[in-house]
């Protein structure tokens, strides 16, 4: 194992801004993958930061080298507290916050179960009765995008798919990322200046869709203009017929 190269990539993960990096090379270095993938987390300001490290291995320096890495910016996931279908939503997130997710979909755990004792199988209807709630949002596709949100929320990291299925088709409204590449000799972007990044690209994104709110709106405001005054036209030109057709009626009985 080169002690050298794991030290310096953990050099360099420590100038990105993440220390104690070494050992985490280390084991995966020593089973001789051809790429590996290193996840951090950072949180600031109430938002999370996820950053993937991309490895490769490079046959000319005995070593690994990296190649890039990912950041992306989770934001908090807003959940409306109206009431869908029936079901009040802020009630339901309280209900959903009470359980521990991550034992729900942990299918090892055993204990023992008893038909006669209600009391042993007391937590599982009440995620039943929770699941089912979430079922009877999705009738509507209102109500559909808020049982994702709130999967989503309570779900997150959590292998659900097998059972549960993939539940992502929201997600780009909540995250955002980016691609950093890392070229030799020059120092790479820092994990500070990728979230600055992200918040500015965050911004401009939430821009561009204000703006494309305020031109739907004078798109529809224009049309609207339009068909008033086509409209207002049409009448005119009756109104004008009417007239003449009178005129000459008039003529004809003199």
């Amino acid at each position: 194992m080169n002690i050298q190269n794991i030290a310096a990539l953990s050099a360099q993960l420590k100038a990105i801004g993440f220390d104690n990096m070494g050992y985490l090379l280390a084991k995966r270095i020593c089973l001789v993958p051809e790429g590996f993938v290193i996840t951090e987390k950072q949180s600031k300001d109430n938002e999370q930061i996820v950053f993937n490290f991309h490895f490769q291995k490079d046959k000319k320096l005995n070593g690994y080298i990296l190649v890039f890495y990912d950041a992306i910016l989770q934001k908090e996931i807003s959940v409306t507290t109206q009431v869908i279908n029936g079901v009040n939503i802020e009630g339901l997130q309280e209900e959903m916050s009470t359980i521990d997710w991550k034992l729900v979909f942990d299918f090892n755990n055993k204990k023992p179960f008893n038909p006669d004792d209600k009391l042993s199988f007391e937590k599982e209807q009440k995620i039943e009765a929770l699941i089912r709630v979430l079922l009877e949002l999705e009738l509507t596709e209102e109500g559909k995008q808020i049982s994702i949100l709130l999967k989503q929320k309570y779900w997150s990291e959590i292998p659900y798919n097998e059972l549960m299925g993939n539940i992502s088709s929201v997600k780009n409204k909540a995250e955002l990322s980016q691609r950093f590449y890392y070229a030799e000799g020059q120092a790479c972007i820092s994990a500070d200046e990728a979230y600055r990044f992200l918040q500015n690209k965050w911004l401009e994104k939430q821009m561009q869709v204000k703006r494309k709110q305020l031109e739907n709106i004078e798109e529809t405001e224009a049309g609207g203009d339009r068909q008033s005054s086509n409209g207002s036209g049409l009448l005119k030109k009756k109104r004008v017929g009417s007239s003449s057709k009178n005129k000459r009626t008039r003529i004809t009985q003199d």
